[in-house]
């Protein structure tokens, strides 16, 4: 069971209960940060996963995830560990200026999430999701062949 420790160290819960981003649907999350399109909008996608390669999502590091873009836009950051406490997130988030998203792998499930947030809208949120599987899958093949299980 999630004891609700992942969401607070990946940035989700900021201000809001966890649940409003833990629906399959797109919801708007209330307004953290100024965006001139509109209110920010959020989602999760699921994708099948084995132990080993959960095992390896979550323990891949910055350097592990190739991505310079994200949607179109300079990556600012790679975290594998919370900014304020340094503690392990559990996967990767990737930000850029006008989204991120964060990848992780289900405790309970054979499968890993990618949440995702846009502040540009939703065909940008759509972009980002598709980018955030490619990079994940990659990432995960990546480490497969360099033999690196985290």
């Amino acid at each position: 069971m999630d004891d609700g420790q992942g969401w607070h160290r990946l940035g989700v819960a900021r201000g809001g209960d966890r649940r409003a981003f833990g629906a399959r649907s797109r919801r708007t999350l209330p307004r953290l940060w100024p965006s001139s399109s509109g209110d920010p909008i959020s989602d999760r996608i699921e994708a099948p996963a084995t132990a080993e390669q959960k095992k390896r999502l979550s323990g891949l590091s910055p350097e592990q995830v190739r991505c310079t873009h994200l949607a179109g836009e300079p990556v600012q950051s790679i975290l594998s560990h919370a900014p304020g406490n340094d503690a392990p997130i559990g996967g990767v988030k990737v930000i850029a200026a006008g989204g991120w998203f964060a990848a992780r792998p289900s405790g309970t499930e054979d499968l890993y999430r990618i949440y995702a947030e846009s502040f540009r809208g939703e065909k940008h949120l759509h972009r980002i999701m598709e980018e955030a599987q490619a990079i994940v899958d990659v990432a995960l093949r990546v480490t497969l062949l360099d033999g690196e299980t985290g």
